[in-house]
């Protein structure tokens, strides 16, 4: 009996570990294009979840005329849209490949990024803090590989903004307006020169009250 209930505990522990997994859909211009600041994040409690909202999103793209390349990719996909679609349907592949018309044509075409990432909570179950998934927007990928806490957050965007940022932005608004969004809403987004980040809120996982 008392083999049972430790084969019992250890199950419902690692049930718990399961489910504090979650997974976030990033929608992203990639790099500087126009609307870099708009970045967004949902996020689903199974991958089957997010992967058939990225299915949906994706399907809409294909009805778009505008939309000339869809990529997929293991953590998801990259979409090329262009109004020049007519000159894109000649030019590619036939003249050249698509990314030497997306580098020539930048500012015609854009191309927004898709990422899929895997969240795992399981190890703050604890604390009463927020945790936060962080996006590079010139690399357009996950920015950090781990999702540090409100205080841990700040500290560190504040160090690297004061270190390396500011020769043509002032640093100190950029700040204010970052920390309270840390503080007060579920976005963040700081962007001082070469240094450009969104952060993302990671919801409470569900039946739990372990952060707000």
């Amino acid at each position: 009996m008392v083999l049972y209930g430790h084969r019992k505990r250890n199950q419902i522990t690692n049930f718990n570990s399961i489910t504090m997994k979650q997974y976030a859909v990033i929608h992203a211009v990639a790099g500087l294009f126009e609307g870099y600041s708009d970045t967004t994040c949902e996020f689903f409690p199974k991958r089957g979840f997010a992967e058939k909202h990225l299915k949906q999103i994706l399907d809409g793209y294909r009805k778009d005329e505008m939309c000339v390349c869809i990529e997929h990719q293991d953590d998801g996909a990259e979409v090329t849209m262009t109004r020049d679609y007519d000159d894109y349907n000649a030019c590619v592949p036939s003249d050249m490949t698509h990314d030497d018309y997306v580098a020539e044509n930048g500012d015609d075409v854009s191309v927004e990024v898709f990422r899929i990432i895997e969240v795992d909570m399981s190890n703050r179950s604890d604390s009463t803090e927020s945790c936060w998934l962080t996006w590079n927007q010139l690399e357009a990928t996950q920015a950090w590989d781990y999702t540090p806490l409100c205080m841990s957050l700040v500290a560190r965007v504040s160090s690297d903004v004061m270190e390396h940022g500011g020769k043509y932005s002032d640093p100190l608004y950029q700040l204010t307006e970052f920390i309270s969004s840390v503080y007060y809403r579920n976005h963040a987004f700081i962007d001082v020169d070469d240094y450009v980040m969104h952060a993302f809120r990671i919801p409470k996982p569900k039946n739990s009250d372990s952060y707000d």
